[in-house]
């Protein structure tokens, strides 16, 4: 098996209610979509950079000229099976966000694709209204105590993790405290500072931005840090995610989306599937009224079933 015949596409939709962070506040989501041939047949792979470095700093652009660079250094050679891919992309790991796109494409190309089935974990942000399941994700904001004080009321058997983006300092900790009187499940990526987190081993914390290589991992699993919300766009793919789970068997691992579209979703969840926790997958139309892929989708019993998403090109715009 070897990679040829890539093409580039873009996409773009807006966002059915404004997203806003403590990082960025997003109107509109573009992907950079690529495809590639494997044994003459076509796939398709979705990055989930953003045009800005507001979350990591490979935007679209650096994505599209690091495939660039990748392609012509792998086309040419050959690959079995997914350890093989793993080995010959290993060395692009300055670049995970391209990396994973011949990692994603490589996986479809090995498997069946079959229809995969996960529990639903949603995203609280303002504005948004929906009926909650299994897990919710509270954003950071200064009424954060009050906005699960009503979740929980609601939903008094939720699992509910907040979500800092790394904002929070030394005099965030006495409400990290308080709101541990609401059974947070866990508290991610409370801070940019690594000491902080050494320091409060008595609080459930967790990374999500940290959690950008296998040391990193490591090096915050030995300061306590027993979950990471994993994203394969960051790590490089699923094959990075799976030696993760492989080499740290006590480590809970979290996957985590990205405000994807369909495609990029199935992958979130298949690999979710695999670690056997909540992902940060939501039901369709929850963020988009638009995809670029066609897929079959049901909900029951807080799980969401969704069958492979086929790629409807007409729906991308080809780049030259």
């Amino acid at each position: 098996m070897k990679f040829s015949n890539l093409q580039y596409y873009t996409f773009d939709a807006p966002f059915k209610s404004p997203i806003k962070t403590v990082k960025a506040d997003l109107e509109t989501r573009k992907v950079l979509v690529i495809s590639l041939e494997v044994d003459d047949q076509t796939y398709f792979a979705e990055s989930n950079a953003f045009e800005t470095d507001w979350y990591h700093d490979e935007t679209i652009d650096v994505v599209y000229q690091s495939v660039e660079r990748i392609y012509k250094r792998i086309k040419e050679i050959e690959w079995q099976d997914y350890a093989e891919l793993g080995a010959l992309l290993a060395p692009f790991q300055s670049t995970p966000h391209a990396m994973a796109l011949f990692d994603y494409i490589g996986w479809q190309s090995l498997n069946e694709r079959s229809a995969v089935t996960v529990p639903l974990g949603y995203t609280l942000h303002s504005g948004h209204s929906m009926n909650l399941e299994n897990r919710v994700k509270i954003k950071w904001s200064e009424d954060v105590i009050d906005v699960v004080k009503k979740v929980r009321a609601t939903y008094p058997d939720i699992n509910i993790t907040i979500d800092a983006n790394g904002s929070l300092v030394v005099e965030d900790i006495p409400t990290l405290e308080a709101l541990m009187a609401y059974d947070i499940d866990y508290f991610e990526e409370p801070f940019s500072d690594f000491r902080l987190y050494a320091d409060n081993q008595h609080l459930p914390l967790a990374i999500d931005e940290s959690a950008s290589s296998i040391d990193q991992i490591l090096k915050y699993y030995g300061a306590g840090v027993k979950t990471i919300i994993a994203k394969y766009a960051r790590l490089g793919g699923g094959y990075p995610i799976l030696a993760i789970k492989e080499a740290i068997p006590d480590l809970r691992v979290i996957v985590g989306g990205m405000y994807e579209y369909g495609l990029s979703k199935y992958f979130t969840a298949t690999l979710a599937s695999t670690c056997g926790t909540i992902p940060d997958v939501t039901p369709r139309g929850t963020y988009f009224a638009e995809d670029y892929s066609v897929y079959d989708e049901h909900v029951e019993n807080g799980k969401l079933t969704m069958t492979f998403p086929e790629v409807d090109a007409s729906r991308l715009n080809k780049l030259d």
